[in-house]
């Protein structure tokens, strides 16, 4: 039995939430994440909705065999899977995972969320539920990461970009048509984004803590983005950049960098996904290394339904054919004709 999180579960959840296993390293390396408190704040302020939790409950033993947590995003149809416990072993926990999936999948698709995202560990064990729950892989992140205690001497005095400007909300449209550019078409269907602009989560793949976000433009047009969170245990850095602007990709590491100096010293992420392969090479130049890849998932709770269309049977089709006038003789000429058209 799947029912949604309630206080009589508080101790079983609490129990085994150090079994569970965070997904996507965004939040794995930028903050403390405590899936009981989550749980709790659904339950008291929101009724389960925000972040909602569904706790999988033996038949047999009435004992509670595991529990997800999904996060609704906010001002889309869509949702995260973030945590999931235990952490993925033996085929029976593979079969709690696959009945926590499907549920949740179904449950939220009831409120209208069209997509559900989760992000897994690349060739771990946990792909094989989210398969058999209808999830597909779209794209794939390789995480970088740089240290305060691997700052050398380049590093030291990183300057801002003066060609930079801060991020406003006037610029969604044409962020919209910056990641068009860059996203492939598999891609942009799978997020949606290019859909509509409503608000300025456009970029925002990670939706905490605060955050900064710079503009490159070229002739009244945004050829770059720069976007930097700042976290309770981790920093996360993403750039994204049109093709033709990737000469400037190292003004661009160096400004978030510097930018990242004035936070607290902790460890620096920046996440390059696999078709924005021109960001490695000048990442590692200013020494970050590679840390972990992580696969992007999405299941889609609804389809689209082709109707056919009606078509009248020949036999009862109305034709119009051409037809004689009538001519009064009284007020024609006896000698003029009329034909039919």
């Amino acid at each position: 039995m799947i029912k949604q999180f309630g206080l009589r579960d508080f101790l079983s959840v609490g129990k085994i939430q150090r079994e569970g296993i965070l997904l996507g390293l965004e939040e794995a390396f930028t903050r403390a994440y405590r899936p009981l408190l989550a749980a709790l704040a659904a339950y008291f302020t929101a009724n389960g909705m925000g972040t909602c939790t569904y706790v999988s409950v033996n038949d047999e033993s009435g004992e509670v065999e595991g529990f997800v947590q999904v996060r609704l995003r906010r001002n889309r149809p869509e949702a995260d899977v973030v945590f999931i416990s235990p952490a993925f072993g033996d085929e029976d926990v593979g079969q709690v995972w696959l009945r926590l999936l499907k549920h949740v999948c179904q449950q939220v698709g009831e409120w209208g969320v069209q997509r559900v995202f989760a992000r897994l560990p690349e060739g771990g064990p946990e792909m094989g539920p989210f398969r058999q729950a209808g999830f597909v892989v779209y794209t794939r992140e390789d995480i970088f990461r740089l240290t305060p205690k691997q700052i050398g001497e380049r590093l030291s005095h990183p300057e801002l970009y003066p060609a930079l400007r801060p991020e406003s909300v006037m610029d969604n449209w044409a962020l919209q048509q910056l990641y068009m550019a860059v996203a492939p078409r598999l891609v942009q269907q799978a997020e949606s984004l290019a859909d509509s602009v409503t608000d300025t989560q456009l970029l925002e793949w990670i939706g905490f803590g605060q955050r900064e976000g710079y503009i490159l433009e070229d002739q009244e047009e945004i050829i770059g983005y720069l976007q930097l969170w700042r976290g309770q245990v981790g920093h996360w850095l993403r750039i994204f950049l049109h093709p033709r602007a990737y000469d400037r990709v190292e003004q661009l590491i160096a400004h978030g960098l510097a930018c990242w100096q004035r936070y607290p010293p902790r460890p620096l992420y920046c996440a390059v996904r696999e078709y924005q392969g021109g960001l490695r090479g000048p990442l590692e130049t200013f020494g970050f290394r590679f840390f972990a890849t992580q696969a992007i998932v999405v299941k889609h709770t609804t389809v689209r339904v082709q109707e056919r269309v009606p078509r009248l049977v020949p036999a009862l089709e109305k034709r119009i054919g051409p037809t004689t006038p009538i001519v009064n003789s009284k007020h024609s000429p006896s000698s003029s004709t009329v034909r039919p058209r």
